[in-house]
């Protein structure tokens, strides 16, 4: 009897060990961006002023609405209003892209879930990749109380949890995404390689067009929208393309909206193609984005722009551990500001 009970205390001890053990590997794995620690540092905060305008006059990206100061909108009663333009840059969202499964380092490196199928896989020497993301509503300004404008608002207010893959079925399976996105077939020809080819050229050149909405600038093929990458061998595309691919499987969904362009400026649309131009990314973990010392002299950057811009003057591409990234993602609005009092 007394061995039987010291063979079930050494078992015992074994698998609290083994846990013990398992715990500590995967809380070296699931690493903390620190996000609330170093918020002023991190953010790239000359970001908002780069496509503010007000009145017509300011910069604004491709597919905008025209220069005319003035607007005519309905209210919620349906009574029009005249109004003047705004458009700027804002950050809304937050995207991290793991290899383990349900690891948040924005939520401070926690597991939510101890669940591990469909563990993420990184192997840059051969261009593949497994990657996992979540999406996060992150009204920075609002949440700080710097600035609050009623500009196609959704009523987020504070970080909240939108979106997580691992409970997407079409996230890790290519051809439940083809049903979603029948039209990767179109941009897998030879045809579309050269389309594509230019469309990296001129993102790199911080001028994002409308016109490739099915290309991924300099980090690869935007389809399918899985988590699966074959042919970039840059731990930071592939890790720049799995956010690319969230928000442009958001937008098919109708979970994300075009806040920009002539017929949105009185309301935010729904957009089944991303529209590319209204999205600027600026890395937040592991490497800040947060200094305008870079080859564009800007601290954040169109989505698919070449890492060789970014990355490098950023302080370097991730190194072996580092491979989990968090963007910020700011969005371009534009909405027109009433000239009354309301009352």
């Amino acid at each position: 009897m007394n061995k039987y009970a010291l063979s079930v205390v050494a078992a015992l001890a074994f698998l609290l060990s083994a846990s013990a053990i398992a715990d500590t590997e995967v809380d070296n794995i699931c690493k903390d961006a620190q996000l609330w620690t170093k918020i002023v540092d991190q953010v790239c905060w000359s970001c908002f002023t780069e496509g503010f305008s007000l009145m017509g006059v300011g910069n604004k990206p491709d597919g905008a609405s025209d220069n005319n100061p003035f607007c005519l909108c309905n209210d919620n009663l349906g009574v029009p209003f005249a109004g003047t333009k705004l458009s700027y840059f804002a950050p809304t969202r937050i995207i991290e892209t793991v290899r383990l499964p349900w690891c948040s380092p924005t939520l401070g490196g926690i597991t939510l879930q101890d669940d591990y199928i469909g563990m993420g896989t990184v192997n840059a020497s051969k261009g593949k990749g497994f990657w996992n993301s979540h999406y996060f509503a992150f009204p920075l300004m609002e949440m700080l109380e710097i600035l609050y404008i009623d500009c196609h608002q959704d009523g987020y207010m504070d970080l909240d949890l939108m979106y997580l893959s691992e409970v997407d079925p079409t996230w890790n399976n290519d051809l439940l995404a083809l049903m979603l996105s029948p039209e990767a077939i179109l941009f897998a020809t030879p045809l579309a390689q050269p389309w594509c080819a230019s469309d990296c050229a001129l993102i790199s050149a911080d001028a994002a067009p409308e016109s490739t909405f099915g290309c991924a600038g300099c980090d690869g093929h935007l389809y399918p929208f899985t988590g699966n990458i074959k042919g970039q061998t840059d731990n930071v595309a592939q890790s720049s393309l799995i956010a690319q691919r969230m928000i442009s499987s958001l937008h098919r969904k109708g979970l994300a909206k075009k806040t920009m362009g002539e017929n949105n400026v009185c309301e935010a649309q729904y957009a089944a193609f991303t529209p590319r131009s209204q999205y600027k990314f600026s890395m937040i973990y592991p490497r800040a984005e947060a200094s305008a010392e870079t080859g564009t002299g800007s601290c954040c950057h169109p989505m698919g722009q070449s890492t060789n811009l970014w990355c490098l003057p950023a302080g370097g591409r991730m190194r072996p551990g580092m491979e989990d990234a968090v963007y910020m993602l700011w969005q371009f609005k534009e909405c027109c500001l009433t000239l009354g009092t309301g009352d």
